[in-house]
This record gives structure tokens, C-alpha cells and sequence, in this order.
């Protein structure tokens, strides 16, 4: 005998949301298909970080990142739909078949590699992004050829960073070039 599982919440005075989420389609036999993933790394295209620049970016504890962003991973559809389809905004947890579950602060830091110790770098958000991007990485950003802003907030198009950026220093070029390299790219 195969056992049942029960395809919502038990208790649904937490998940008030539960008639509008999509859980409630596919229990229903009214959704059947893979969602639509963006990926925003396609910005990055071929952009091949120079080996010396690359130094500096595993000194600064982001080549985690880098592998991630710059690795071509490939995602897997399926698996996201199916966490898509367990993820509830009202606990922020996954509701799986063997409890709950969520994605802590750790898990980010051992997927990512990222060190996550010390003080948080915290903020209002309320800064003037440009100013901060031209103090950071040497020029201020313009509107991009399209006509579309190239700043969005806090959002910086990867297009933008690819065309200023992508052309790393030259080899003869001192660490210190490099060093400063690593925060552009």
C-alpha cells in the first residue's frame, strides 16, 4: 500500500495564502508544467577573468562566486519548479514531504564560499548608487546606448560592467593594477 500524502498544509492558519498558491493547481491537476527561469548571469557571456586578476578575487573570498556566476552553471528547471512549488512566503520555508525546512545564512556561506563572520555591513539604501559605483569602480554610469538606464537603484547592468570591464589590464602591468582590477570585475 502506497502512503498518502496530503497535498496542503494541515494546519492552515499559518499559510493564508494557500488559495492563491500554486501548490493548490497542481494538487488539483491544473498545473503540470516547468516555470520559466531567468538567468540574469547572461549578461557575463564569455567574460574569462585574467588568471592575475583571478588571484585577487580568491584573496578577497569571492571565488566561490566567481565559480558560480562565471561557470556556466547549468540550472535545473525541474528542481526549481519543485521548490517553487514548496516555498511558502508567509513561514519563508520549504514544505516537503519529510517537514519543513529553510535556507539559512550557513548554507549560503558553504554553497558560496563566503565567510560570513564578523560585524554586518548594514545600511539605510538610501545612497546615491551613481557616486557610490564611481568612487568603487572608477566611472560614473550613463545611460547605456538603448536608452535604458544603466542604474536601477541599486542594480547595476551586467552589459554596462561587461563593456567597461571585460578588458582586463594589460600583462605587463604591475599587482597593484591587478589588485584594483579585482574589485571591477
Amino acid at each position: 500500500m502506497e502512503p498518502t500524502i496530503h497535498p496542503g498544509p494541515r494546519d492552515t492558519s499559518v499559510l493564508t495564502l494557500q488559495a492563491e498558491h500554486r501548490s493548490e493547481d497542481v494538487w488539483g491537476g491544473g498545473m503540470d508544467r516547468l516555470l520559466t527561469c531567468r538567468e540574469h548571469v547572461l549578461g557575463l557571456g564569455e567574460w574569462v577573468i585574467h588568471d592575475r586578476v583571478l588571484e585577487f578575487v580568491r584573496l578577497a573570498g569571492f571565488y566561490g562566486v566567481h565559480r558560480l556566476v562565471g561557470g556556466g552553471l547549468a540550472l535545473d528547471r525541474s528542481l526549481i519548479t519543485a521548490l517553487i512549488e514548496r516555498w511558502r512566503q508567509e513561514t519563508h520555508t520549504f514544505h516537503l514531504a519529510v517537514g519543513e525546512a529553510t535556507i539559512t545564512l550557513q548554507d549560503v556561506a558553504v554553497l558560496l564560499g563566503l565567510r560570513v563572520h564578523g560585524a554586518p555591513v548594514t545600511g539605510d539604501g538610501t545612497g546615491v548608487w551613481s557616486a557610490l559605483v564611481e568612487e568603487l569602480l572608477g566611472i560614473r554610469p550613463e545611460p547605456g546606448d538603448d536608452g535604458k538606464p544603466v542604474l536601477q537603484g541599486s542594480s547595476l547592468r551586467m552589459t554596462w560592467l561587461r563593456r567597461h570591464f571585460s578588458q582586463g589590464p594589460p600583462d605587463d602591468a604591475a599587482d597593484i593594477v591587478y589588485e584594483s582590477s579585482s574589485t571591477c570585475h
